[in-house]
C-alpha cells in the first residue's frame, strides 16, 4: 500500500531541516560564547571547553529539532535557547568594549 505524502508534510521536513541545521548552528555558536562569559576560568581555556563539548549540544539540537511534534515547535524551543544566550552574549561583548 502506497501512502500519499502531501507538499505540507515535506514543507515541514525541509523546515525541521534548517532548522536542525542553521538553527543548531547558530545557537551552540552563541553557547561557545555565553560560556566564555561565565565559566570561571582564563577566557581561552573556557573557549575550548566550550568548543569541545559543542559537538554534544549540537547533536542534541539535531535530535530534538525531529523529536518534537511539530516544525514551529522546533523553532520556537531555538528561539527560547538563543534570547538568554544572545543577552549573555551582548553583555559579556559590552563589557569587554567589543560591542
Amino acid at each position: 500500500m502506497k501512502t500519499v505524502v502531501d507538499a505540507a508534510y515535506r514543507w515541514s521536513v525541509l523546515s525541521r531541516c534548517v532548522a536542525a541545521a542553521l538553527g543548531g548552528y547558530v545557537v551552540v555558536t552563541l553557547l561557545h560564547l555565553a560560556l566564555t562569559a561565565v565559566l570561571p576560568m582564563e577566557s581561552f581555556k573556557a573557549l575550548l571547553f566550550a568548543s569541545q563539548t559543542g559537538y554534544l549540544y549540537y547533536t542534541g539540537i539535531l535530535i530534538w529539532c525531529f523529536a518534537v511534534r511539530t516544525a514551529k515547535r522546533a523553532w520556537l524551543g531555538l528561539a527560547l535557547l538563543a534570547l538568554p544566550l544572545l543577552l549573555i552574549d551582548a553583555a559579556y561583548l559590552l563589557r569587554r568594549g567589543l560591542l
